[in-house]
């Protein structure tokens, strides 16, 4: 079901300078979690600290590669949303990628809004968005220019040992 928020929303995108800064060319490849290959969808977070967490748990480590920046993107009010609660899914955390490739593909495929907000899987209280790339709403979201974000290290180095996450400490490239 499309719902409109009551207040502006934002999400943000962490990404390497090799690639224009909010392009789903990468979705388009090898496909996510929530979308199949083949569709043009741009995934981004509710927050700059999951967007950080989301790319540690990508590139398994517990640091970033040097060279990414940070896309802030403004989601006008009155643009048209749909949401996923995790409770939509059984069970969650997914065992595996078809039932929410299924919602997502269904979403892309459907094309009656251009933004889709996800559970994370690596965060229960945050949300990450996808944004369709191919949808006329899409001219409409706000992307302001990449700034620099959390290349290098972002936790200090012995963070994992901490808390006994089982994060490696080597970039994996």
């Amino acid at each position: 079901m499309a719902s409109r928020p009551d207040v502006p929303q934002r999400a943000f995108r962490i990404v390497s300078t090799k690639y224009p800064p909010f392009d789903g060319s990468g979705t388009h490849r090898w496909g996510s979690r929530w979308i199949s290959p083949g569709r043009w969808v741009v995934h981004a977070a509710d927050s700059y600290a999951l967007a950080v967490l989301e790319n540690l748990v990508h590139w398994q480590a517990s640091s970033l590669p040097p060279g990414l920046v940070c896309v802030r993107v403004e989601i006008p009010e009155d643009l048209a949303y749909e949401s996923v609660v995790a409770t939509d899914i059984e069970p969650w955390p997914p065992t595996n990628d078809s039932q929410t490739r299924a919602i997502g593909d269904d979403w892309y495929e459907r094309r009656e809004t251009g933004v889709l907000w996800v559970p994370s899987v690596v965060s229960a209280f945050d949300r990450n968005v996808l944004f369709h790339q191919r949808h006329p709403d899409f001219s409409r979201l706000v992307v302001q220019d990449p700034s620099k974000g959390c290349g290098g290290s972002c936790l200090p180095p012995d963070m994992h040992e901490i808390r006994g996450w089982p994060i490696e400490r080597e970039v994996i490239v």
